[in-house]
């Protein structure tokens, strides 16, 4: 059977919030039953693209996280109550509106911080997918942020899990949070731009901006090289932590240690 997956790309999501408005403009005052009870207006976030910025000025790069339920195969708030909680056969996990009323623990029971506690219902509510709309099989057939990511960051699917693993491997997408072992159905791409470091900087010769110069850099694995721009900046990214070398035209030039993202700043050439 088909099952529902989402696809967030960190390299196209520009934090412009789109996603969550058109959530709010879903699910505020409106409600849905038996899916969910009308969202409150404050606070609650059924999606949301978290800011994540590394590096330092004048090299810095920001992304957007976008966090939302994950739609788990192994639902840990399912776990906690199986009675208030369902996975469908398509993959949607959805809370049950009666029978989740006054069981606050299951906000805390999701490791992603996905579910919020209404406090006027006075139930447990998070993300459902859509499936309100997903379930009418009316074109476009996709959740509210989906259809509204301007960028096309969010992209909405619905395959075969033997599809939807080839897909994962062909493309390298990512799940938040592995180690959870909750096999989600949202997935991220280039999630490097969140986990992973750079190294940066620039070169100078004769006091101008050495463009052109063959950078390298080895180390942890890694033996990249790259040409400075017309600025004479060079930029290594999807970087583990270690010691690395970075050489320009076959010469050392600065040892680094990456920690975390790291401007090395000007580097001047004999």
């Amino acid at each position: 059977m088909n099952k529902w997956h989402i696809v967030v790309d960190l390299e196209k999501c520009v934090g412009c919030y789109n996603c969550l408005m058109a959530c709010k403009d879903e699910f505020v005052d409106n409600d849905w039953p038996p899916y969910t009870r009308k969202q409150q207006k404050h606070d609650d976030k059924w999606i949301n693209p978290v800011r994540h910025e590394r590096g330092s000025a004048p090299h810095t790069d920001v992304c957007f996280v976008t966090k939302m339920c994950q739609h788990c195969e192994n639902a840990p708030c399912q776990q906690a109550h199986p009675e208030c909680v369902t996975r469908r056969e398509d993959g949607v996990v959805l809370i049950d509106v009666e029978k989740a009323k006054d069981v606050k623990d299951l906000v805390s029971s999701c490791p992603y911080g996905a579910i919020y506690w209404n406090e006027e219902a006075c139930t447990p509510q998070k993300c459902t997918m859509c499936a309100h709309i997903l379930d009418t099989g009316v074109a476009p057939g996709m959740p509210r942020c989906a259809h509204s990511c301007p960028t096309g960051a969010i992209q909405f699917y619905t395959m075969e899990p033997a599809e939807m693993e080839k897909k994962v491997a062909d493309e390298g997408l990512e799940v938040y949070l592995p180690e959870l072992n909750t096999k989600p159905h949202v997935f991220y791409k280039n999630m490097y731009r969140f986990l992973k470091s750079f190294v940066s900087g620039e070169l100078l010769k004769g006091g101008e901006c050495a463009e052109g110069v063959s950078v390298t850099l080895k180390g942890a694995g890694v033996d990249e090289q790259q040409y400075t721009d017309c600025f004479g900046e060079f930029k290594f990214d999807a970087l583990e932590p270690g010691d690395y070398t970075l050489y320009a035209d076959g010469r050392e030039i600065k040892k680094v240690r990456v920690k975390e993202s790291v401007n090395v700043g000007e580097i001047v050439l004999d």
